[in-house]
């Protein structure tokens, strides 16, 4: 009746689609129980049934879809990963007295370790991989698409690389006019920049501690930085992986294992491993979702045991072992739990947060400088709890801000946010 009609209504909506009315017939086997409850009069039951047999089997996402839409849904995570990177902090200004909290507070440090050293390592590898697979992705290559990919790139990585950096730069010479206190001593004034200056802070300063990696001004970029030297140097990889294909993989793994410390700009062994990877799967038509996602339970088990000795071992001369083999095997579980989740329904793309991403990456140091200082003004307490709570304000508040500014710009002024963010 009316009843039953309007249950079975709700049902198709709740899968977003009009499922059409033959479907109920053609599947009478799979959604018997289903029907007979309608017939008995527990249409809600019923009606339930038939919604969720029709996400289970009417909807089931192809392969390449899977695999589309794992990455998608990857991107914003991966983000939240590389901004609790940049809160990791060794030594906060309380009450104007530089405190050593990784030395003072044990349970901060094991929090702080687990969070930005453990867990988070995996998002600069999974982004370069994913780049490696899309830069190849249905695609020969040739000369002409060569061209063609250099040109496009120069809009979606040079243009915001150029832009971002200016923009750090162009905030420290504001602070140094209006507040010049505030940046006192802990860099070099904007207005005294020599060329090489210039050349540094666009390309790679030099590291603040010794055997740190050098990064432009504005230290995530130094993943687009790379990312730009990969994509002139793509025909090489192009040629490694079509042609040498595992053995070259297995030689830059290698190198990307025993990988301790700084390295050149440009030529970063976690860069060139990982892209490499990615474009190994795009080039050989091969789906590395639907390849790692039977690996799930192992892989689970495997990054929980490696994750903790990780976690354990940070003094330990051994610890860059144990943490890239966890780097390698946490990349293969968050793809293999992104996929069983969108495939069981457990969650979903965000369209918002997926364009966002990119924005978050690029600003989100800026927003810390302000974030920053602000928490440990209001913070005035030197406990273990507050500074775990700075911890985790600067982070929380910073990608709040930033998706805010984003939320902003999309409404208002599209036509700046576009060129900004590459065209994502």
């Amino acid at each position: 009746g009316r009843k039953t009609t309007n249950f079975i209504l709700k049902a198709q909506r709740k899968v977003k689609v009009d499922a059409p009315p033959f479907y109920f017939v053609s599947k009478w086997v799979r959604h018997a129980f289903a029907f007979f409850s309608l017939l008995d009069g527990d249409a809600e039951r019923g009606a339930l049934l038939v919604s969720n047999n029709l996400k289970t089997n009417l909807f089931t996402m192809t392969n390449d879809e899977l695999q589309s839409k794992t990455i998608a849904f990857l991107r914003f995570p991966l983000i939240v990963g590389v901004v609790l990177i940049h809160c990791y902090y060794k030594e906060l200004p309380i009450g104007g007295v530089k405190i050593p909290v990784m030395d003072e507070y044990p349970i901060y440090k094991l929090i702080a370790d687990l969070f930005s050293q453990v867990l988070a390592r995996t998002a600069v590898p999974l982004f370069f991989l994913i780049s490696g697979y899309l830069f190849f992705y249905k695609s020969s290559f040739s000369w002409p698409m060569y061209d063609s990919k250099l040109r496009k790139r120069a809009q979606t990585l040079l243009l915001p690389y150029l832009f971002w950096n200016g923009a750090l730069v162009g905030l420290h010479l504001l602070i140094e006019l209006l507040f010049p206190s505030v940046l006192s001593g802990e860099v070099k004034p904007v207005l005294d920049y020599g060329w090489c200056d210039w050349w540094d802070i666009f390309w790679a300063r030099e590291p603040s501690e010794p055997g740190g990696m050098p990064m432009p001004i504005n230290c995530p970029l130094w993943f687009i930085r790379d990312l730009m030297v990969l994509v002139v140097f793509s025909p090489l990889v192009y040629a490694m992986v079509r042609y040498l294909r595992q053995y070259a993989l297995a030689l830059l793994g290698f190198l990307w294992l025993i990988y301790d410390g700084a390295s050149t700009p440009g030529l970063s062994p976690t860069a060139w491993f990982f892209f490499s990877l990615g474009a190994f799967y795009s080039v050989h038509r091969r789906n590395f979702v639907v390849e790692m996602r039977p690996l799930l339970r192992g892989a689970a088990l495997l990054y929980v045991v490696l994750a903790l000795a990780d976690l354990l071992s940070k003094e330990l001369g051994w610890n860059v072992y144990v943490h890239n083999v966890g780097i390698l095997v946490g990349c293969v579980f968050a793809i293999s739990l992104s996929a069983y989740g969108l495939e069981k329904a457990l969650w979903r793309t965000n369209s918002f947060l997926e364009g966002a991403s990119f924005f978050v990456f690029a600003s989100h140091v800026i927003v810390q400088i302000f974030i920053y200082r602000l928490i440990l003004w209001f913070f005035r307490s030197s406990t273990e709890w507050a500074i775990i709570g700075i911890y985790f304000g600067v982070a929380l508040g910073a990608i709040l801000i930033c998706l805010a500014f984003y939320a902003m710009l999309q409404r208002f002024l599209p036509w700046f946010l576009s060129p900004i963010t590459g065209g994502r």
